[in-house]
């Protein structure tokens, strides 16, 4: 019995009950040998046979694996394929489409509610976060504060001294306080708050304004950065790998290095926590600063070590390099 002579329903069915007879009188009808058809599906020929056949001795490791194979061979033999049949909720146009804005309403509204796996520790912590990251737009903001306030309770004389005393213990880096003398300005106490906010707003910035221009020095100052023909331990590299021809620093904090080749041109670093530089030039190198313990030195290739914590001055010495 030909293909063309089977009935619509088994056409359907078959992919499904893998019948034995309906692929062999598929075969046949297309004249194709068993080997061939074998060999087109990847299958061995014993596999083949079985599914021909009603022999209950199971070539392939799970029944699905079988209707697999089995669909195979019809699908290479042009057999129909098999119906799908469409739910009936699936045939109305409208109704499929309320469900897919259905499903995007939902989607939007879920992600519009508040995240509730935050916990209050969570949220301070950022906002933490978020002051150390303007520290100092904080530190300023809490000192326009404090003056406003005290303008407000004793006059403008007490805003003056205040203010001299918060610019002397704020944190601003290289800045030291100095004494601040500003003639009071000519005003009486403020009853509306907008004029006490002016007046101590121009007290500030004048304050600042002398601060900040004071050509005060650091509290740990040292020398010109130039050469120097004092006495200072020499240092070498263990092992010389590289020509002396540069230095490479590295700082753990804050720290002002001076950095003078042989030929006497000296290089000031301004070098920040974690941060490191290379200079470049001729041996010998002298390198002095303050904080130079907190500074790893590295020259031919390897670290040098200071010889111990009371040096702030220090000469390389170029070795020759291990060849």
């Amino acid at each position: 019995m030909t293909p063309n002579g089977h009935s619509e329903e088994p056409k359907r069915s078959v992919y499904d009950t893998c019948d034995p007879h309906y692929l062999r009188t598929l075969r046949e009808a297309a004249g194709m040998d068993m080997f061939v058809l074998a060999r087109t599906a990847c299958l061995s020929v014993a596999q083949v046979r079985q599914l021909e056949s009603d022999d209950s001795d199971s070539l392939f490791y799970s029944e699905s694996i079988k209707r697999q194979a089995y669909k195979r061979l019809l699908m290479i033999l042009g057999a129909e394929p098999p119906s799908v049949e469409i739910p009936e909720e699936l045939r109305d146009a409208a109704k499929v489409a309320d469900a897919h804005l259905t499903t995007l309403d939902q989607i939007v509204a879920m992600s519009e509610q508040p995240p509730m796996n935050h916990s209050a520790f969570d949220a301070v912590h950022a906002g933490l976060a978020k002051l150390r990251e303007h520290k100092q737009a904080t530190a300023a903001l809490l000192l326009l504060v404090a003056a406003v306030t005290l303008f407000v309770l004793h006059g403008p004389q007490s805003v003056v001294e205040a203010t001299s005393e918060l610019a002397a213990a704020s944190p601003t880096p290289k800045v030291s306080a100095v004494a601040v003398s500003v003639e009071p300005p000519s005003v009486t106490t403020a009853s509306v708050p907008v004029a006490a906010v002016a007046a101590a707003s121009a007290s500030v910035a004048a304050a600042s304004a002398l601060v900040a221009a004071s050509p005060t020095a650091p509290s740990k100052t040292m020398g010109a950065c130039t050469h120097s023909n004092e006495a200072m331990p020499q240092l070498s590299p263990f092992v010389a790998q590289k020509e002396g021809r540069y230095v490479y620093l590295v700082s753990a904090a804050n720290a002002e290095v001076c950095v003078v080749d042989g030929n006497k041109q000296a290089t000031l670093l301004q070098l920040k926590a974690g941060e490191n530089r290379s200079v470049y030039g001729v041996s010998p190198w002298q390198v002095s600063s303050a904080s130079l313990q907190k500074v790893q030195i590295f020259f031919q290739g390897g670290r040098v070590s200071l010889p111990d914590a009371t040096v702030s001055r220090v000469q390389l010495v170029e070795m020759t390099v291990a060849r």
